[in-house]
């Protein structure tokens, strides 16, 4: 016993030398498993003097592991000999101990834990009076009075029980429920209600005298009320003392939570009912006083429910229409309660009855589809319910909004809420929309009217009524989203209404962040109001220019509008036109780049990620700038004299930059050329695309096609790093989508500045870029591609040739394989497929073809597998057989179609697999494809040649030769499957 004491400080002591500490933990190991382990475990639990705390605790550790793991392996003189000893423990240490010292908690409820297995074994068959036994052991023998420690215990005791053999939020194995069921059983039987009676005995005694005992006595009665006899607890004498405990500072939240789960207990419906009528909580509720905050959610939580118990009873379809009306007059009689406990100030107690107002909703819902009409205490209710909602959704009067100091969990628990309460108001928008649209009105128009007239308002409100005409929005039906009444467009709908007070009422110069921000969302999300009220454009521009908006002084406010500015001018273009010049020339200072150190956030997971930076949010601006410069009905010298104040700066700081030479100690030297060369890209992203038919032959493409061979020279310069290759591949896709063809001349030197150094995450990304050009601006790019072609299938082998080294990598370079073959394909499509076989590149076709027949007999990946194949159908198709094509017919019979035979009868190859199933009709497709294009020749090739060749019976391959000449595709390729099926057996 000394051993094991050692061992297990030994093993704990946070100073003890490692090999110690490991040589005592694997002792440890060995007494836990040992057979008679146990035995000299609780020889030491109960050993006098006691030995330290954590040397008992592991002592009950292993008698628990032995009752739960090996109960088997013990005769009935043991399990006598640990139900003897606990019982002593019981009495020596909660009876007989006088020491004002209590046994440690965690001690005490690890016994509990223990003693609760054995009697999950022993009960009732070996030890029917487990119950008699314990509660003799804390009753006095005077009976007057009752051991205090030894209450404590048993109420733990039960609650134990209750968890091991009743909760059902705990999953069970099929042998422990049918053992649970047979001891609840025998325990209704009689001793469940010497509990329940024993357990309001020691209620009583100690709830004044010690109220952790009552709290513990109530918890237990709560537990158990979900599966004993409801009288055994709603009898006038349990009620009337959970009445007056509601009273009881010390159990008046433990008194609730018992009522709450006496309501959750599962009944008929109609036995449910009867039993809240009887309960009358909510006349209860009235008289309580409501002051303590953690008291109040708790009655939120009994008020709950109530309310969900006796929706349900109400949305039950097996209760009868008297049923139902009795249920809904004590859901009016909670109502009150509900929204008050809703528009409480504190959150918890606000949530609390959020299943209560969902199940009220789903009524009105249901109610509202039947096209049954609402009384009026419903439209009140519903009335009263979005006010308060609404009025809930306001930051608290604590909360200082942007505040550093405020908890971001706490920002997020806002948000969250917010959520849910947008919610409650979608539905009641969805039950009544007027009475929605005519609130919300009233909310929005008021606070601006008092704003108007220069009332002092609190930034929270000012914010929330902005908020609540954001989510308007989202609320009602698109039908709904009007500006101007459909029958006399001079008027403005309510939402039209609103919009043009915002506007007017100047609400965007509120000396608060949070309203300018949530002004322009607002904008930004109503633009179209402004097609009907053009003459309200000026107001909102010249907000959005200054220091409300694109200028103000907060980042996060300037970032998010100069995105929002972006949408809005974007949705806006044809309004614009007048103000181009007025724009311009106020943010113009905001177009300077500033390359800024990278920052790092991490995903969810915790990896990490660049942090977005304010240079992101400034590509919009540069977009926006191209937008309104490209604007239709410009004037063309003005349009190039704008573009070319927006692209010099840019143009002359790569320029700068590229003198200076590169320093490797200067952090920023990369990231301001990237900076650089992705805003020029941003600018020509505004301007609109260029029909493929023709090149731009305005004046202004003379200054993209500068801007382009100075992006080309940074390129070139420092094609080593992937920041700049990264800016040069964003900005020559935008580039050659407004200049067209113009810039084709640039693409050899852009695609052999990105090649050279390009790693395989780029390539997977430059290859469809690549076959989109080449299909937009066919013909004319065949020279080009039919240059570019080797330089970028030799890149592409360089890495398919490598060797993974690990799993991200591996995945990579069949994302590669993928991007390879469509880009073939995509030559194809564009009939480009001359390329393949022109003068500079035929002497490599037999090269490209072998990487992708490779591919095609790879059956660990059939997706890559069937793309494979794809191409080869697609070639068949293009080139036949390929008589001409140097190679091409030799490939096609010697290896084409010898794979479409040897591929699906590997053994790795499974037909019933659902992506190879795909493989296998592409490789039919092919052999079907063959005879129709060259018809008796490929029969007899098959027949004479091929077919003979790997052994196949004379009278098969003329089936087969048949099945050929007569099957349609589907036919043919259920054929070949059988055909492949008997020749792999």
């Amino acid at each position: 016993m000394d051993q094991i004491e050692q061992a297990v400080i030994y093993a704990l002591g946070p100073q003890v030398d490692p090999n110690l500490k490991a040589q005592a933990n694997a002792y440890c190991e060995q007494v836990k498993n040992a057979a008679e382990g146990w035995q000299m475990c609780l020889q030491l639990f109960m050993k006098q003097p006691k030995a330290v705390a954590e040397a008992r605790f592991f002592a009950l550790q292993v008698l628990e592991n032995t009752l739960q793991n090996r109960y088997e392996t013990l005769d009935s003189n043991a399990v006598e000999y640990i139900r003897q000893t606990m019982m002593e423990y019981l009495r020596r240490e909660f009876v007989d101990n006088t020491d004002s010292a209590s046994e440690e908690n965690f001690i005490r409820n690890k016994a509990a834990q223990s003693l609760t297995l054995l009697f999950a074994h022993v009960y009732p068959n070996v030890w029917p009076t487990f119950f008699k036994d314990v509660i003799a052991l804390v009753q006095t023998p005077s009976g007057s009075s009752s051991h205090e420690k030894a209450a404590d215990f048993f109420l733990r005791l039960c609650m134990s029980i209750d968890e091991e053999v009743a909760r059902l939020d705990i999953p069970r194995n099929r042998d422990e429920v049918v053992r649970n069921t047979a001891i609840k059983d025998h325990m209704r039987l009689g001793d469940i209600q010497i509990l329940a009676s024993f357990w309001f005995e020691l209620l009583q005694e100690f709830r004044t005298q010690n109220s952790s005992i009552g709290q513990l006595a109530l918890r237990n009665i709560g537990a158990y009320v979900s599966w004993m006899d409801i009288s055994l607890v709603v009898n006038d004498q349990v009620m009337s003392a959970l009445y007056e405990l509601l009273g009881d500072s010390n159990l008046r939240i433990a008194a609730a939570e018992c009522l709450a789960d006496v309501v959750s207990k599962g009944m008929q419906p109609l036995d449910k009912l009867q039993m809240i009528q009887m309960l009358s909580l909510t006349d209860t509720l009235g008289r309580l006083d409501r002051s303590d905050p953690e008291f109040v959610e708790h009655l939120a939580r009994l008020t709950n429910v109530i309310g969900i118990e006796l929706c349900k009873i109400y949305m039950d379809g097996s209760v009868q229409d008297d049923g139902k009306a009795a249920a809904y007059a004590l859901i009016e009689q909670a109502v009150p309660f509900l929204l008050e406990f809703l528009g409480n100030e504190y959150d918890d107690t606000s949530t609390a009855v959020f299943a209560f107002v969902n199940d009220m909703l789903a009524i009105f819902k249901k109610q509202k589809r039947a096209m049954q009409p609402f009384s009026q205490s419903q439209q009140e209710f519903l009335g009263r319910l979005l006010e308060v909602v609404i009025r809930k959704m306001k930051y608290d009067d604590e909360t200082d909004w942007g505040n550093e100091e405020d908890e971001p969990e706490e920002e997020a628990l806002f948000a969250e809420l917010r959520k849910n309460l947008k919610i409650f108001a979608d539905h009641i928008a969805i039950i009544n929309e007027e009475l929605y649209i005519n609130y919300v009105h009233s909310v929005v128009m008021d606070t601006l009217q008092k704003y108007k007239v220069g009332t002092s308002l609190d930034w929270r409100t000012v914010e929330l009524c902005l908020h609540v005409l954001f989510t308007y929005g989202e609320a009602l039906p698109k039908g709904a989203m009007q500006f101007v009444s459909p029958s006399d467009p001079s008027v403005l709908s309510p939402l039209g209404e609103m919009v043009s007070e915002v506007v007017t009422s100047n609400i965007s110069a509120y000396q608060h962040p949070s309203a300018a921000l949530q002004f322009f969302e607002d904008i930004a999300r109503y633009y179209q109001f402004f097609d009907h009220r053009p003459d309200h454009l000026p107001q909102v521009l010249s907000a959005f220019v200054d220091a409300r908006g694109l200028h103000h002084p907060l980042k996060q406010i300037r970032s998010r509008c100069w995105y929002l500015f972006h949408r809005f001018v974007k949705n806006l273009k044809s309004q614009m036109s007048q103000y181009v010049d007025t724009i311009l020339n106020s943010i113009g200072d905001l177009l300077t780049v500033q390359a800024e150190v990278p920052v790092e956030s991490n995903t969810a997971e915790g990896m990490p990620i660049p942090a977005a930076s304010m240079f992101d949010s400034q590509l919009y601006l540069f977009e926006t700038v191209g937008m309104l410069i490209s604007l239709d009905g410009m004037d063309v010298m003005k349009q190039t004299e704008y573009l070319k104040i927006v692209l010099e700066p840019l143009v002359e700081g790569i320029r700068k930059y590229m003198e200076q030479g590169y320093n490797p100690e200067d952090e920023l030297y990369l990231i301001q050329l990237h900076h650089y060369i992705t805003a020029i890209g941003s600018v020509a992203k505004g301007f609109p695309s260029t029909p493929k038919e023709s090149g731009c032959t305005q004046p202004w493409a003379v200054v993209f096609k500068q801007a382009t061979e100075v992006i080309l020279n940074a390129l070139q310069a420092f094609n080593q790093f992937e920041v700049i290759r990264d800016a040069a591949r964003f900005s020559f896709a935008r580039l050659i989508n407004c200049l067209g063809s113009e810039l084709l001349p640039y693409l050899p030197a852009f695609i052999s500045g990105l090649l050279t150094e390009c790693q395989v995450p780029e390539l997977v990304d430059f290859l469809p870029f690549i076959g989109m050009i080449s299909f937009k601006f066919k013909p004319m790019i065949e020279n080009i591609t039919d240059e570019l072609l080797l330089p970028l299938v030799k890149r592409v082998f360089d890495f398919l040739n490598t060797s993974p080294s690990g799993t991200d990598e591996a995945l990579l370079l069949i994302d590669l394989r993928k991007a390879y073959l469509n880009f073939i394909l995509s030559l194809f499509n564009a009939d480009l497929q001359g390329v393949f076989i022109s003068e500079r590149n035929i002497e490599h076709l037999n090269t490209i073809l072998q990487t992708i027949l490779h591919f095609a007999k790879n059956n660990d990946d059939p997706a890559t597998q069937k793309m494979a194949f794809a191409v080869f159908m697609k070639m068949i198709n293009t080139w036949g057989a390929g008589e001409g094509i140097a190679g091409f017919s030799q490939f096609v019979y010697n290896e084409l179609v010898p794979a479409t035979f040897t591929v699906p009868m590997h053994a790795s190859f499974n037909v019933a697999d659902g992506q190879s199933i795909l493989v296998f009709g592409e490789m039919t497709s092919i052999q079907k494809t063959l005879y129709s294009k060259h018809g008796n020749e490929f029969l007899e090739y098959m027949n004479n040649v091929f077919l003979p060749s790997m052994q196949c019976p004379p009278e098969t391959a003329q089936n087969y030769c048949q099945a050929l000449q007569q099957y349609d595709n589907r036919a043919f390729k259920k054929y070949f499957q059988t055909f492949i099926s008997e020749a792999k057996s």
